[in-house]
């Protein structure tokens, strides 16, 4: 393993530090590696220790590339500053998988957050320009309300996600004693409404900042819940199951055939499609039809829209691969 610090504030005592799989010949079948950014919680006020290099190390036995950052807090607390820090780590790997450590796969960075941490991450993967490939929240500070207590000018991170926030997994607990569950509960339905692929695990027991929750790194006999702390397998898995190489799924020839969330995607399709089913304006009952083609509607609903409604409508839409009416 290669360890390597890199200041970015250093009277803050802001920075990165990574720790790297050395290449050796029994790993030449390996190649790149992906890489974890993990954001130590502590409410802005410090970062926790037990958020950090445990869960570094823990992914780097996984066999992933892994990193820790120590952010602006304390007196130096700023969320701008803070954020600009999360920026610089994910530039900084970056530029490590581009020159000295090739074997870093660039396409491949996830960032873990937990608390005030899990707030960070959210923030890098909403607010951002460069954002990580997935995203990790761990009992995550999400709520301009929660922000007010941390005391840091942010706003409310849910009302930030888009279509282009990283699929993300979640995990929490009801009986979360500090940041209330429904932190997490607004940032999934944030994510749904976006469609942003997401996992959650929401353990009904459990206190705040378990991390691990395993005895070695429990710093209160509370803070032990193996219950809780499979968490951390079904991260690594769900991990694996969104950096699997997957083919592009090739769209049917038809348009009648094509799912109405990929049709609205064309500016004109949705003017159409919103004429033709002013119904759909509404979110709960679009969210019902959407992912239907329209040729599968016509066995749905006969009697509102018929075979030859679905060909005459069909016939106006564009092809969004070739711009052109079919």
């Amino acid at each position: 393993m290669y360890m390597q610090e890199y200041s970015f504030d250093e009277a803050a005592g802001a920075g990165l530090t990574v720790y790297l799989h050395e290449e050796k010949p029994e790993f030449a079948r390996v190649g790149k590696r992906p890489f974890i950014l993990v954001i130590p919680g502590g409410g802005y006020s410090f970062c926790s220790e037990r958020e950090a290099e445990p869960i570094a190390l823990n992914f780097l036995a996984q066999g992933y590339h892994a990193g820790v950052l120590r952010y602006h807090v304390g007196e130096f607390r700023s969320f701008d500053a803070s954020l600009q820090d999360a920026q610089e780590a994910l530039a900084k790997i970056t530029e490590l998988s581009a020159g000295a450590w090739p074997s870093i796969d660039a396409e491949k960075i996830a960032v873990i957050g937990f608390s005030a941490g899990g707030h960070l991450a959210a923030a890098l993967s909403t607010l951002s320009e460069r954002k990580p490939s997935l995203c990790i929240l761990g009992y995550p500070a999400i709520l301009q309300s929660f922000a007010q207590v941390m005391q840091i000018e942010a706003p409310s991170l849910e009302a930030c996600v888009t279509p282009e926030t990283p699929p993300t997994f979640v995990f929490s607990t009801f009986e979360d004693n500090v940041v209330p569950i429904e932190n997490s509960l607004l940032y999934l339905r944030a994510l749904e409404e976006n469609d942003v692929p997401f996992e959650t695990h929401l353990f009904q027991k459990g206190k705040h900042g378990l991390s691990l929750a395993t005895k070695r790194f429990g710093n209160r006999e509370e803070m032990i819940d193996p219950r809780f702390g499979r968490w951390f397998n079904e991260c690594v898995e769900w991990l694996e199951i969104n950096w699997e190489e997957t083919a592009t799924v090739e769209m049917p020839a038809d348009l009648a055939d094509w799912p109405i969330t990929s049709l609205i995607k064309e500016p004109k399709n949705r003017t159409l499609l919103a004429s033709s089913f002013p119904s759909w304006q509404e979110k709960s009952t679009f969210k019902i039809v959407k992912n239907f083609s329209l040729q599968q509607l016509t066995a749905i609903i006969p009697e509102r829209f018929s075979q030859a409604q679905c060909e005459q409508l069909v016939a106006q839409l564009v092809d969004p691969r070739r711009g052109e009416t079919q």
